[in-house]
């Protein structure tokens, strides 16, 4: 506030360094206004992931009832995904069960938007979710 108020030599008013700060302030501001979501939609993502693959490895399967809780996860939390994969998983062939510890991949996608008010339809982001485990059911 000094710096507003305190004049040169020539008697100027220097009110340049606060404003400076101002517009500076307000730029760091916008940007993390606009770049925060994106971490929390990961975050929402990573969460559904880590629950929906620990109920797969709980049943030992991938079957609608692991579909089903993933239907609801999304729902709770406010989640739009693109798609869930299980791509990589080790099943028994022909069925949908995973043998005792062999490996359970899930894989969720999707897209985010941000800036969306700044630059035209915003800047698209694919986000993606994978994590691996391993069943814990023996199928005979």
């Amino acid at each position: 506030m000094k710096k507003i108020l305190s004049k040169t030599d020539r008697g100027d008013i220097v009110y340049m360094d606060a404003l400076l700060v101002f517009f500076v302030s307000i730029l760091i501001i916008s940007v993390l206004i606009g770049v925060v979501p994106v971490f929390m939609q990961k975050q929402k993502m990573d969460y559904v992931t880590r629950e929906v693959l620990k109920e797969a490895e709980i049943r030992g399967n991938t079957s609608t009832d692991v579909l089903n809780y993933y239907d609801m996860l999304i729902e709770q939390v406010g989640l739009e995904p693109k798609s869930i994969s299980f791509d990589g998983t080790d099943y028994i062939p022909s069925t949908k069960n995973v043998q005792i510890n062999d490996t359970i991949v899930l894989t969720i996608k999707s897209e985010f938007s941000f800036f969306s008010g700044w630059v035209g339809n915003g800047i698209d982001v694919e986000l993606v979710s994978a994590m691996t485990g391993r069943s814990g059911v023996y199928y005979k």
